[in-house]
């Protein structure tokens, strides 16, 4: 039996509930499959419609993609700023706490959909961004030195990072079971101390000696 059957809904009906379960379902199947594999079909199928209901509400595949993605993007904007209290930033390696976002992020990037992965910064629910702006000020990132976006990639890709390969990274570091939550505690310890002394670490890199 096919994912869309197992996962079939009863049927939606409505224009607000059809897109509800068109989207809710979408987002599912972006975490699981990416949005390569992503059938108009299947998901409708999941949504309990017919899939011609696809075209009609989102104008297509294309269309119900970006309204799944900037859904997960809301959610996660909300959940992070909830975690984060007052502070802009969300607690270090807090990402994997929302799971189906960072799945479906995962698998938009590695089928190169970089359009739908980064359509939250023109939707203003970035916390990637809203991590750089606190830290440098500057509305764009590309106001900010070289060095100072360099850094933030990296604690990008280290969140990220942390939330997709964990068990692989802990069993490659020898870690058991046993001391996984001290691991982690140690990691995210790591991580705020490049948070807190973020203007000290700047300051110390050395220019590249390469000429653009």
């Amino acid at each position: 039996m096919s994912t869309a059957a197992k996962n079939k809904a009863p049927p939606a009906k409505g224009r607000t509930a059809v897109e509800e379960a068109l989207i809710n379902a979408a987002c599912k199947m972006l975490a699981e499959q990416g949005p390569r594999a992503m059938s108009v079909r299947n998901v409708a199928t999941a949504a309990g419609v017919n899939h011609g209901q696809v075209h009609h509400y989102f104008g297509g595949k294309r269309g119900l993609i970006m309204a799944a993605v900037l859904r997960l993007a809301r959610d996660h904007f909300e959940h992070a700023n909830k975690r984060a209290g007052d502070n802009p930033v969300p607690p270090p390696l807090s990402l994997g706490q929302d799971t189906e976002y960072w799945q479906a992020l995962v698998r938009l990037i590695l089928d190169n959909d970089l359009e739908a992965a980064t359509a939250e910064i023109n939707e203003g629910i970035s916390i990637p961004r809203q991590v750089i702006q606190s830290f440098t000020g500057k509305e764009s990132p590309a106001d900010a030195p070289l060095k100072v976006r360099s850094l933030f990639a990296t604690m990008i890709a280290v969140e990220l990072g942390w939330a997709s390969l964990e068990p692989y990274a802990l069993m490659m570091s020898g870690i058991e079971p046993e001391d996984t939550e001290r691991a982690r505690d140690y990691a995210r310890q790591m991580v705020g101390l490049l948070y807190n002394h973020f203007d000290e670490v700047t300051a110390n890199m050395k220019d590249s000696p390469m000429k653009d």
